[in-house]
């Protein structure tokens, strides 16, 4: 084993881990490192302004490039600020490794913070590394730990002494193993008899389709059985949007997708929580007389909220491949006959879903400043057909989604936790993972002042992505829950939304300009076409200030 310092050792894991890129906020914590770092050339270091930034970028890259990303934090304070993205990182499942440096472990009674224990609630893993020989060993499983099922954030505190102790070390990355385990082939054909007698079956369909198998089972079992498809919220294209059996995004705090869910006789739910939202409402959201079967890799999400008749433990994308493969053998001739139907049917309601947007869309190009709507259907009409879309644009986003359709796996990632503050950063982690082809971010205003630090890095580390910031002065998502709140409660719509406007102007493009971007401000879709396209067309980091509607 060879004799080396901790910080070099743990440098040398990073490489060994294949780590490309390190995003990073220093402190004083993490001097050694810091010290050491122009002798890896090979590690790109990315420098934010806040840690929050610097985890939106490593969940960008993490899902745009599949590899595990690394962050590097600063002792107690920096890490307190990247914990509120840790939270969904957890629970939604992306794999990140992020460190921080610690006090030396010989100051217990001067006292020193337990950053393990501070992250642990927001980690798969949480450990701190106190001795130079640990190095390599939990560098190791921190990896592993990440990139396997169910995969997460892993946080390890890195103590002053272990950096600069000297130890023999063994520089050995983790195993892969992260696999794709099929299903159980009698709860396979189990499942496929329920399908193939259904009458009014509908399959729900998350992330974890897309990251454990693919989108192609998906397709397949929903094409053979006459399936209406749904999205779980949708983050990754994992089912194509502009399928015709395609029915949007199940948004379980409308009637109309409670009706849709209630109304089918079997539910297929695969790589996704059922059903998850902020607010308590009584009662089930499956019929009593249906059935819900859950596939998903994460044992501890099936069966969780929703009675559930068959649960199945697999790879999503693999057993919805298995149930396509059974039912192709299993389907009678009426029963082929009735998926048709359904097929034809549901290809109806999708066209009638989407022409109704667009009918929204041109309704909202003549007003002043136009809607999300349109603004949607302007980046759709104007970006290049390569373009890979960060959608963090939260009351904006279901426009912008339905716009693009997106139907090309590696072509739209969305954000996929509550809080707010992602898209900056992701964009940026997206675009190092998309260098040749063009990145748009669509960031919703309140979203963007959580992490407009983002600027900066973008400037300072020449990552030219477009960002096009949804400027409705107001959080106006606040505004749709709150309404929510009072129709849950039966209590008369709000009229007034107190804190919830932005009466002092948020100007994006002073901003831009003032960390170095190019900025310009559109209110109509002929200008913001323009503009975006000369951005895009640029090369260079930009930010249009697009100004819509925020009425509700």
């Amino acid at each position: 084993m060879p004799v080396l310092a901790g910080k070099h050792a743990l440098l040398k894991m990073f490489q060994a881990e294949g780590i490309r890129h390190m995003f990073g906020q220093p402190g004083t914590s993490e001097a050694p490192m810091m010290d050491v770092m122009p002798d890896y050339t090979d590690i790109g270091y990315y420098l934010v302004l806040q840690e929050g930034v610097s985890v939106g970028m490593a969940e960008g890259y993490a899902r745009a490039s599949g590899e595990v990303p690394l962050v590097s934090l600063h002792i107690d304070n920096g890490m307190a600020n990247g914990l509120s993205l840790m939270i969904d990182m957890k629970h939604s499942g992306t794999p990140m490794v992020l460190t921080a440096g610690n006090k030396d472990i010989r100051k217990m009674a001067a006292g020193r913070s337990d950053l393990a224990e501070m992250a642990r609630p927001f980690a798969k893993w949480s450990t701190e590394i106190t001795h130079a020989e640990q190095m390599g060993s939990v560098i190791r499983r921190a990896f592993q730990e990440a990139r396997t099922a169910p995969m997460g954030p892993v946080f390890v505190s890195v103590s002053a002494n272990a950096f600069d102790d000297v130890a023999d070390i063994d520089i050995l990355p983790s195993t892969q193993v992260r696999s794709l385990p099929a299903a159980d082939e009698n709860a396979i054909e189990e499942a496929c008899a329920l399908i193939a007698k259904a009458e009014r079956p509908i399959l729900i369909v998350g992330d974890r389709v897309a990251e454990f198998g693919g989108a192609e089972g998906a397709l397949r079992l929903a094409e053979l059985a006459g399936m209406k498809a749904y999205g779980h919220a949708y983050a990754t294209m994992n089912f194509p949007a502009s399928h015709p059996l395609w029915q949007g995004v199940l948004n379980m705090r409308t009637q109309e997708s409670m009706d849709a869910v209630r109304a089918a006789d079997v539910v297929v739910a695969a790589g996704c929580p059922v059903f998850e939202d902020f607010f308590y409402q009584p009662g089930q959201f499956i019929g009593a007389d249906s059935k819900l079967i859950h596939i998903d890799i994460n044992p501890g999400e099936i069966g969780k909220s929703e009675p559930t008749d068959l649960g199945i433990l697999g790879a999503p994308g693999v057993a919805l491949g298995q149930l396509a493969d059974q039912l192709s053998e299993t389907l009678s001739g009426s029963q082929i006959e009735a998926a048709k139907g359904r097929s034809e049917q549901a290809a109806q309601e999708s066209s009638a879903r989407h022409a109704a947007y667009l009918d929204l869309a041109a309704k909202g190009t003549n007003s002043s400043p136009m809607t999300a709507a349109a603004m949607g259907k302007v980046m759709a009409d104007t970006m290049p057909e390569d373009t890979v879309v960060y959608n963090d644009g939260v009351s904006s986003a279901g426009f912008v989604f339905e716009a693009l359709q997106p139907s090309r796996p590696g072509s739209y990632f969305g954000c996929r936790g509550q809080a707010i503050g992602w898209g900056m950063g992701a964009t940026l982690g997206v675009k190092l993972a998309n260098m040749d082809r063009p990145v748009v971010g669509v960031i919703g205003d309140g979203s963007a002042m959580m992490t407009i630090q983002g600027l900066y890095t973008s400037v300072n580390s020449n990552i030219p992505v477009v960002y096009v910031m949804c400027n409705n002065s107001a959080y106006k998502i606040l505004k749709i829950n709150m309404n929510h709140y009072h129709r849950l409660n039966k209590m008369p719509m709000p009229n007034h939304y107190f804190g919830f406007d932005f009466p002092a102007e948020i100007d994006f493009v002073a901003q831009a300009k003032a960390y170095g971007l190019r900025g310009e401000r559109v209110d109509n879709p002929e200008d913001f076409s323009k503009a975006l396209d000369g951005a895009i067309k640029s090369g260079e980091p930009a930010v249009l200030d697009v100004m819509i509607d925020g009425a509700l």
